[in-house]
């Protein structure tokens, strides 16, 4: 069998292929191909004699789809490749100029499977699409980087386990179901962040937000080659071909995407974000537009943000006073406002009794702390004391919040350091709340997208402790359930709220391409 090149319009698309691809996968499909246009030859798409596809039915919608962009639409879509800022401009011109002469005669590389009965071509269909055997996660983990896998379209966290199509694991696209329209992420007991829906709807909330955790007090790095090391190393020689300095090459031929890549790996060692899908859906599930939530250990400015996005008042209590100010830098002419002062005294700044919803992702104890602050729960000798302070907290919080309402608190158990064993950390939350009068509703676990958990597993396993992957989300309830449904319309993610998420994105795109320009 001969490969033969022959123009798009001559080939046609296979409707009756069983094999779908979703928007998120298809985008992902059509970038891998914008930046590795020699993968087309290397895998040429097989046809009948009717020159209906057999195998490769998606990468032929993915070239007709770039047939139809323009030169300049395909140039900033290869801006979004990973990839593609490490090139060097000799590289880049290259790619550009292949797109620019094939959208002069869109073409494709074919073979014929003539030699195919009837019944073979339909057998061909089904197992060009199936996959065999397994990944070595490990050596993924070691040798490539996790979001840069995602990017070439593996699906590194699916279940892809074999029998009889039983699993329960959520797909990696959103599908078209009504779970998906009225509560943005389907409301089981379990949310799994590592999923593709998830990941790019985290992306557009921090586009956003813009908050990566910079203002760390221990971690805070002000040095752009500590904070991009592994960039700063990768472009060294690039660097000294252009006569740039870093910041000068990050500014021109970095796109946003790869710093955010770059600053996940200080994140991972460390430095916790409060996820903005999971601050969505905690105002949205459990609170309602135009109430008024507070927190008393605000740390970023992520919920504030969200909140005030999604038309809610809400109020930060943040002990350390240059994460406030950069806080209310962030949510400046929003209705979001951060107070320096010990979360402690919550109680003397929130009136009792006037607040809807109380969010909170309190410090884990010593696994991050945040300043060298005495009265910080973060820095405290003791667990019994830093226990202690978030009891005084919490407990003048919840008078703060109105009866019929939602607390929503972010925890995951910690290890003593000296012994290894959990302090049980998120049973002694339940307690300090059901002391309270405040009892638990719902709680959910947050599966975490972790790049180095393969990494660390394995040297955890040396003591038998497991590499944990999740936090948990505990919803409790003040007053008397029953009043929940008087209390709370009807959750439904509107086309309203689409559009308005939808223009923010938009114009986010168009600031990221004037600034990548």
């Amino acid at each position: 069998m001969n490969t033969e090149t022959v123009h798009l319009s001559q080939i046609e698309v296979n409707e009756a292929n069983p094999r779908k691809i979703m928007n998120d996968k298809f985008e992902k499909l059509v970038r891998s191909i914008l930046i590795l246009p020699k993968m087309l030859e290397l895998r040429p798409i097989v046809v009948d004699n009717t020159m209906t596809v057999l195998g490769g039915n998606m990468r032929l919608r993915a070239l007709t789809h770039i047939s139809e962009m323009t030169p300049a639409e395909i140039n900033a879509e290869l801006g979004k490749c990973s990839g593609y800022a490490e090139k060097t401009e000799a590289e880049r011109d290259i790619l550009r100029g292949y797109w620019e002469r094939w959208l002069d005669s869109p073409t494709a590389y074919i073979i014929k499977a003539s030699e195919l009965t009837d019944a073979e071509q339909r057998e061909f269909i089904i197992k060009d699409n199936v996959g065999y055997g397994e990944w070595d996660m490990d050596a993924l983990a070691n040798e490539w980087e996790t979001a840069q896998l995602v990017d070439w379209g593996l699906d590194l966290w699916e279940d892809n386990s074999e029998g009889n199509g039983s699993g329960s694991s959520l797909p990696n696209s959103a599908p078209e179901s009504s779970l998906f329209d009225r509560f943005i992420i389907p409301p089981f007991s379990i949310l799994d962040t590592r999923k593709g829906y998830w990941q790019d709807r985290k992306k557009k909330w921090y586009d956003l937000i813009g908050d990566m955790g910079e203002s760390r007090n221990d971690t805070l790095v002000t040095s752009l080659e500590i904070k991009y090391k592994d960039l700063y190393q990768r472009t060294r020689e690039h660097r000294k071909e252009l006569g740039l300095s870093f910041r000068e090459y990050i500014e021109k031929y970095v796109p946003k995407e790869d710093l955010e890549r770059e600053q996940a790996k200080i994140v991972a060692q460390g430095v916790s974000i409060l996820d903005p899908v999971m601050a969505e859906i905690v105002c949205r599930w459990f609170s309602f537009k135009g109430c008024k939530s507070f927190d008393c250990f605000a740390g970023d400015s992520v919920f504030g943000f969200v909140s005030a996005y999604l038309g809610n008042e809400f109020t930060g209590i943040e002990l350390r006073a240059e994460q406030a100010k950069l806080n209310n830098e962030r949510v400046a002419d929003m209705t979001a406002r951060y107070i320096c002062d010990d979360g402690q005294n919550v109680a003397k700044h929130i009136e009792p009794e006037s607040q809807d919803l109380l969010f909170s992702c309190p410090p884990y104890f010593d696994l991050e702390v945040y300043s060298d602050l005495p009265n910080d729960a973060s820095n405290q000798d003791s667990y019994e004391d830093f226990i202690q302070i978030l009891k005084n907290a919490f407990t003048a919080a919840i008078s703060c919040l109105k009866q019929d309402r939602f607390a929503v608190i972010c925890v995951g158990d910690v290890r003593d350091k000296k012994t290894g064993f959990y302090y049980d950390f998120c049973g002694d939350i339940k307690r300090i709340f059901k002391e309270a009068g405040v009892l638990l509703y719902n709680e959910i676990i947050l599966v975490e997208q972790t790049a180095s958990t393969a990494l660390r597993a394995a040297r955890y396993m040396e003591t038998r402790k497991v590499a944990k992957t999740h936090q948990h989300i505990l919803v409790f309830f003040k007053g008397n359930p029953k009043n929940i449904k008087n209390e709370f319309p009807r959750i439904e993610y509107t086309e309203e709220d689409m559009k308005l998420f939808d223009t923010a994105e938009t114009d986010t795109s168009d600031n990221e391409l004037t600034s990548n320009e």
